[in-house]
């Protein structure tokens, strides 16, 4: 059987003895105390896409600051990008803001990169947090 991003990647994390939840989606865990989430996508078997989903709910009040902090993240950091994501929930239209990082992965970078993307991703979320905190 052909190893994907996702199989490589729960094998790294069920090494490390991280609890993994496997969705339609992907692979949902806890690091550092961040929700992470592994997309999973058939037709890129290979393409690697973790996320910290939901790390801020733009509202109104909030929405220029978050689309600034998203705007320097995503300047000052190679890899890791943050976005604001609109979606709708109960029938009105919520926005919040996701930390990804994406590459190719293969069974010869995984060790190296699965824990790199881990750090990139909660140290860009703190980050973040800093940037919306500072526009206050």
């Amino acid at each position: 059987m052909r190893k994907t991003a996702k199989s490589l990647t729960l094998a790294y994390l069920k090494d490390q003895g991280i609890p993994v939840r496997s969705t339609k989606v992907g692979l949902n865990f806890q690091y550092e105390g961040w929700n992470c989430l592994l997309w999973h996508d058939a037709d890129d078997p290979d393409f690697f896409r973790l996320a910290l989903p939901g790390i801020l709910d733009v509202t109104d009040a909030n929405y220029a600051s978050a689309l600034m902090a998203c705007n320097t993240l995503n300047w000052n950091y190679k890899v890791v990008k943050a976005s604001l994501y609109e979606y709708e929930e109960g029938g009105a239209v919520r926005a919040s803001v996701w930390v990804c990082y994406e590459q190719l992965l293969d069974g010869d970078s995984v060790e190296r990169l699965v824990p790199r993307a881990l750090q990139a991703l909660v140290e860009a979320a703190e980050r973040f947090q800093t940037l919306v905190d500072e526009e206050k």
